[in-house]
């Protein structure tokens, strides 16, 4: 009998995410959150950010205070350029989930705890990869938190909660207002190639998130 194939991997530790203030319309992009707690080089997304949407996504950051940080790939390390329409405002800032590579196996369970009576909406993003892969943008992998369209694909993933046998679909994704969360949750991956979580609203709490990935065999 074949041994079967499994990886425990933790998305997130602890988390919290942020409200975004503002961002400059410029190159690069500079964000603004007072008392952001992050540090230069670390991954972070934002997404459901206005007017300056080419602040959506997942990138790298270089702290320039302890309010301000700025936008740059994380693959290339080129600065991200503003969208040209404006200042931005609003979304949510998160230290970025990992973003996992699944196309080796079938299922997942995602074991999902929040702290701090959490209230927030999360929704498991899920890609085939892009159609040609852009060595100067991202390489292969989507930018995730950022607009959906034929050079950025990915969709939001239906989920099962294991305790109550209840669909969740990806457009809804996981929310809670107020009351923590201790829950495990089943995605069927349709042998999809990457899959993540995007931070889409929250106000507070923590969230933890654990994924066991199974071939099944």
């Amino acid at each position: 009998m074949s041994q079967r194939n499994t990886q425990e991997i933790t998305l997130l530790d602890a988390v919290t995410p942020q409200a975004v203030t503002s961002s400059t319309d410029a190159t690069p992009i500079v964000v603004t959150k007072a008392s952001h707690g992050y540090v230069t080089g670390d991954l972070v997304i934002i997404n459901g950010h206005t007017t300056n949407i080419a602040a959506n996504g997942t990138y790298k950051i270089t702290v320039l205070s302890s309010s301000t940080f700025s936008l740059q790939d994380y693959n290339t390390g080129a600065d991200i350029a503003g969208t040209g329409a404006g200042a931005g405002s609003g979304g949510v800032v998160s230290l970025a989930p990992k973003i996992l590579s699944v196309k080796d196996y079938r299922n997942i369970i995602l074991s999902v705890m929040t702290t701090g009576s959490a209230n927030f909406t999360a929704k498991i993003a899920g890609s085939l990869g892009k159609l040609k892969a852009d060595t100067t943008n991202h390489g292969d992998t989507p930018n995730f938190g950022a607009t959906i369209s034929p050079t950025n694909p990915y969709s939001y993933i239906q989920l099962i909660n294991l305790d109550t046998a209840a669909a969740i679909n990806g457009a809804t994704g996981i929310t809670t207002a107020g009351t923590d969360l201790a829950n495990t949750y089943e995605v069927n991956v349709n042998s999809l190639k990457y899959l993540t979580l995007v931070p889409t609203a929250w106000s507070a709490g923590a969230i933890t998130i654990k994924a066991l990935l199974t071939d099944n065999e």
